[in-house]
């Protein structure tokens, strides 16, 4: 393989890389500089120190965990630099965060993805139902919705748990459905 053909697989990657967790990383980003645009521009930055170091990883989880350390600390660096040229007046202890809420925002969103996953497998009308449940709706509301008899709701959400027991296990469920119920 040519060099250039290395290269041209490496642009691939990294496209989608970058199309997977830039949007992600700009609302992390946000959080700590409020500022849209800005946070943007400081995870641009954070790509292009990683396609210049030509960072490489062993897995998808600690390139993750790179991904988030390193815009919170580009985030932290920026505002540092504002603080000693009199633009912030303080960091204050809201953006000053510990690195474990920086891996458990990691470690939720990478959950409600697996979920968010399983649940795209159940069939459509199952899927519809769970997600109806998940927002908080009863059986009887979901069945006046959808039109169908409240005996289809509670089958269809039998079968979706189920399915989902078996990917993920029952305790594992249990806490997904805990977790995210306010998010589906």
């Amino acid at each position: 393989m040519t060099a250039e053909s290395k290269l041209k697989i490496r642009e691939i990657e990294f496209k989608k890389v970058f199309e997977s967790y830039f949007p992600s990383l700009c609302v992390f980003a946000n959080k700590f500089v409020r500022d849209e645009d800005l946070a943007k521009d400081l995870v641009q930055d954070v790509f292009v120190k990683i396609w210049n170091n030509e960072t490489e990883f062993d897995s998808e989880r600690s390139m993750k965990v790179y991904f988030y350390l390193a815009t919170k600390n580009t985030c932290f660096d920026y505002l540092k630099k504002q603080k000693r040229r009199g633009f912030t007046e303080e960091l204050n202890e809201e953006v000053q965060i510990e690195d474990d809420y920086v891996v458990n925002e990691i470690v939720r969103e990478e959950t409600y993805r697996q979920l968010e996953g399983a649940i795209e497998l159940l069939p459509e009308k199952a899927r519809e139902i769970l997600r109806l449940n998940l927002q908080g709706l009863s059986n009887p509301e979901i069945a006046e919705e959808l039109n169908v008899s409240i005996n289809t709701v509670k089958t269809h959400k039998l079968h979706a748990f189920r399915k989902l027991r078996e990917l993920f296990g029952e305790q594992y469920v249990i806490f997904l459905l805990v977790e995210f119920y306010h998010f589906l």
